[in-house]
């Protein structure tokens, strides 16, 4: 068994497709209306994940207690997306540089993995991690 899919909502749905190739190399493989539900999805691939975007022309905004790391872990639910590299400081930096905002500075686990998160254009988080 594997993970199939990832799926998140988005508010733009060209714009989120533009981040997620941009900063993570993701390309749009498919998109799609079901227009009853005034819904488009975007499938965005790489050779190992499957991203699915949902934009729904009637959509609510991520509310503020989830654009927040300290208070969106307490919060029951799925946490945020989250990405491996293999150089973990060339992507802060190529993110830097792309004035991404950033949730929070580089950090390091117990187990001496490092990471830090930034937030796609609605504020979703997604971590990057070097494993």
């Amino acid at each position: 068994m594997r993970l199939a899919h990832i799926a998140i909502s988005v508010s733009d749905l060209g714009r989120a497709i533009a981040f997620y190739h941009k900063n993570f190399g993701l390309k749009c493989s498919e998109k799609f209306r079901i227009r009853p539900l005034g819904l488009e999805i975007a499938l965005l691939k790489n050779k190992n994940l499957c991203l699915e975007l949902f934009h729904f022309k009637a959509h609510k905004s991520l509310p503020k207690y989830r654009r927040n790391l300290d208070s969106d872990l307490k919060t029951i639910g799925v946490k945020h997306l989250a990405f491996a590299v293999k150089d973990i400081e060339a992507q802060f930096r190529k993110l830097k540089k792309a004035k991404v905002k950033f949730a929070t500075e580089m950090r390091i686990f117990a187990s001496g993995a490092r990471y830090f998160f930034i937030k796609d254009p609605d504020g979703i988080l997604v971590e990057v991690i070097q494993t």
